[in-house]
Parts: C-alpha cells; structure tokens; sequence
C-alpha cells in the first residue's frame, strides 16, 4: 500500500478533517551577491492530525514554522515533500495532483481584523464575497447566506449594510470567522486570531470558536504562543521547534506533565499567579553556540541541543523522531521524567 492510499484510509477510520505526514518547506537565501545559496528549512517532516469535531493547538516561539505551516495547508505555500489528506481526498501529495485552494474545505481566519477586512466594501459584499466568486447562488441567496452567518458569530443582520471601519476590533473578528465558515469548510484555522483583542474580547472570541465547532462540528487549528489560551481551548496540543512538531498529545498531559524540555521551558515561561512553576531554563544554561537553521546542519542533531539542559552526547550527533512515549509523542533521546 503506498503512502498516500494508508493516509486516505487513516483519515477515513478515524474520521480525519486533515492528515499531514512528512511536510517538508525549504526557503534558500544568499548572505551576499557572489555567495552559494544557503537553505533554509521551515518545515522539516512536520506530521499533524485533526479530527471532526476537534481543536488542536499549533504552538511555539517566533519563527518556528506555525505560519507557513498553515500556509501549506490553505495552498498558499507549496510543500517541497509530504502528504496531506483532507475531508476533500488528497490535497497535495508529490507526483500527484494538487487540489487548489478554494477546493480543500479549509478556511483561515488571520490575527488583524483590522488589516484582513476591505475598508471599501460593505459588509454584506465581504462576508458574501467567496460565493460570489464560486457562482453557484443568486444574489439574493447569498444576501440570505450572509445574514445567517452573521447572526451566527452574533451579530444584527442590519450589519450587512455597515463599513467594518464601523465595528469594534472583536465585532470585526467576528465578521473574519462569518467570512470563513459561510464557505462551508471542514477545517478552520486560526492564525493568533485573538491575541490582537483586548483579554475579555479574546474570552468572546474563543467561547464563539467553541460554540461554532459543538454547533457546526468544525475541525479547528489554534495558532498560538500564548499557553493560557491553548489551556482553555484545545483538546490535543502539538508543540513546534524549529521546523519540528517535539511533542504532541493530549492538551492536559502536554501542560500537566511535558516530557520534552522545550514544552517545559514554554510553559515556565507563562506568568501563573499562585501555581507551581515548572523551573525554566535560564539564559545561563543555553549553549552558547550560534543557533541555526540550516537544514545541512539540523539533519545531524537534534533542533533542541543548543539551548536543553537535559541534552546528553547522542543529541549532538542524531536527530531524534518523533515516537509515542505513554500519552504523548516527543522527539526526545532524554525525555523529562
């Protein structure tokens, strides 16, 4: 059976809105104008699951592959190696067909409401607008569509009639979630879409992502660094590095008991007001090796050696997979105990 017929079927058993295996994205670059191309992993054999019904929180630090990992999975992005299967069929695989983006059932909502809604267009043509595209309804159909969606995220239907100048910043992330779902997609991905919103709009926000996947069974990813969110909103957690998801499993074991020290370093990190911190790594403990991200040298090692404290000799000399170890997965040869 070949890779791409075992994801079909995986997905179809367990009834899979997304299966990612092996996603791989290089950018080159040059340092100078006589120089040799230096490559640049983004994405270095990434694999992610999301099933029906289920929210799964894409973490890490800046830069470590979470938006152009949503990327690939819209087609905005195309991966250099990999397989992803969708509620759709087959989405990208190599050799085969790539299913374009408005076809894939996934939708994204971006962290700017002000920056990703047109502030010349009504809203009724902006919520509208990817139908319009499709050409399958009537305007009148669609104007029908539009109020749904938009008492659906919790607005008045005289909206549609208003600028999105005229909305505040968590009633225009409201219209950004109606623009996405109005297509009907499967998967939703939500690229740090609360953490531009004031802390008690961000709580709306997240109740209203809740809500619309116990109502409509939407599958959703949650991009994120902030570690109380993914608390409150995730079932399954995937932990990104470098390129690399480290650890994957279940949100409370991820939070409660993280085996991989980055994932403990994380969550040390976040400020918990009369809780037990996990000790965090200290700058003092960090490697004082240049970190980098070429591909030629991170194919070796593992992503992490640099800056663990748990590292020992084979860390500098292979890199680690990602394995299932009791609840979660971790990409660990001295995983935390």
């Amino acid at each position: 059976m070949s890779v791409i017929d075992t994801v079909a079927t995986s997905a179809l058993e367990k009834r899979l809105l997304l299966d990612a295996r092996g996603v791989s994205k290089s950018f080159w670059r040059r340092t100078g104008l006589f120089t040799k191309a230096v490559e640049n992993r983004a994405l270095d054999d990434v694999s992610l699951t999301v099933a029906a019904g289920e929210i799964v929180g894409l973490v890490g630090e800046s830069g470590c592959g979470k938006s152009t990992l949503a990327k690939v999975l819209l087609g905005l992005e195309r991966a250099d190696a990999g397989v992803l299967h969708g509620a759709v069929g087959a989405i990208f695989a190599a050799g085969a067909r790539t299913v374009p983006p408005a076809e894939r059932g996934i939708q994204m909502i971006f962290q700017d409401p002000y920056g990703s809604l047109n502030p010349r267009m009504k809203v009724g043509a902006l919520i509208g607008e990817g139908l319009r595209i499709q050409g399958c309804l009537s305007k009148a159909e669609i104007r029908d569509e539009v109020r749904r969606h938009i008492t659906l995220v919790g607005l008045s239907e005289d909206s549609i009639d208003k600028y999105a100048h005229q909305f505040s910043g968590g009633q225009r992330q409201r219209l950004c979630i109606a623009r996405a779902i109005i297509m009907k997609p499967s998967l939703l991905i939500a690229d740090e879409a609360a953490s531009a919103l004031d802390v008690s709009v961000q709580m709306q926000i997240l109740n209203l992502l809740l809500d619309l996947r116990d109502r409509i069974g939407l599958g959703v990813i949650f991009i994120s660094h902030d570690m109380g969110v993914i608390e409150y909103l995730c079932d399954r957690i995937a932990v990104m590095y470098r390129g690399r998801v480290v650890e994957e499993g279940p949100a409370d074991a991820v939070l409660d008991r993280p085996r991989h020290p980055y994932t403990a370093h994380l969550i040390a990190a976040r400020p918990r007001v009369g809780a037990k911190r996990i000790k965090a790594v200290s700058a003092d403990e960090f490697d004082a090796t240049e970190i980098t991200n070429e591909a030629a040298s991170l194919a070796r090692r593992c992503v992490y050696a640099e800056r663990c404290p748990n590292r020992i000799d084979r860390c500098t000399l292979e890199r680690p997979e990602l394995v299932r170890d009791d609840e979660t997965s971790i990409s660990c040869f001295n995983p935390m105990s």
